[in-house]
């Protein structure tokens, strides 16, 4: 009853949500918010189309959904910092705010499945080593994008109290961590692949 009753709320503020970004003609940001509302309610909905009831809640399922809402909650809270400080540094130059907002919406309800599959599949089939290279996968990537954020503001700065073109930061910042980025995720993605299609127990991805 009461996983129908918030799922009553959600649907009611989303659509309210909608409704106002509509009235501001935010149409790519309602088409994401809408997008990313179905990413997240992906299991009710399709338990609702095929089956015409809600999905079991059982003890591994609500740990699933835990670990995947905590998983979401930090993507969340690092990316709204990177995101404050690009834009304050124009880094999307004529982009509209909207559309970076809307490409957010996207990304956690993307984030979402991809943290919820983790726990259901992923992290059962995988071995402790794969496990930890997956962890230093995403650590490194974590750190990439913080450093990307951090030389952009430190190559303002100098720039900006010295009167000079800084050129270290600019590159730590546009091609260094980026390129580290990329492959950190490369690496975090070919692993989590391979556990989401093996079987649990089966033992370390290599």
């Amino acid at each position: 009853m009461k996983k129908k009753l918030a799922l009553i709320i959600y649907a009611i503020i989303s659509v309210i949500g909608v409704m106002l970004l509509l009235s501001l003609e935010n149409i790519y940001v309602v088409i994401a918010l809408v997008a990313g509302v179905l990413l997240l309610g992906h299991r009710e909905l399709w338990s609702l189309i095929r089956y015409r009831r809600l999905p079991v809640i059982d003890e591994r399922v609500r740990e699933n959904l835990s670990g995947a809402m905590r998983l979401t909650g930090i993507f969340f809270f690092i990316t709204i910092i990177v995101l404050l400080v690009l834009l304050r540094f124009n880094v999307f130059h004529d982009t509209p705010v909207g559309l970076v907002i809307s490409g957010l919406f996207m990304a956690i309800g993307i984030a979402y499945i991809i943290g919820y599959y983790y726990y259901e599949r992923v992290r059962p089939s995988l071995g402790e080593r794969a496990m930890r290279w997956l962890k230093i996968c995403l650590i490194t990537a974590g750190l990439s994008l913080s450093t990307i954020a951090l030389a952009i503001v430190l190559h303002n700065l100098v720039s900006y109290w010295f009167g000079i073109e800084e050129a270290f930061f600019f590159i730590l910042g546009l091609l260094a961590a980026p390129a580290v980025l990329a492959v950190s995720l490369l690496g975090g993605l070919v692993i989590y692949i391979k556990g989401l299609f093996g079987r649990a127990g089966e033992g370390e991805v290599r």
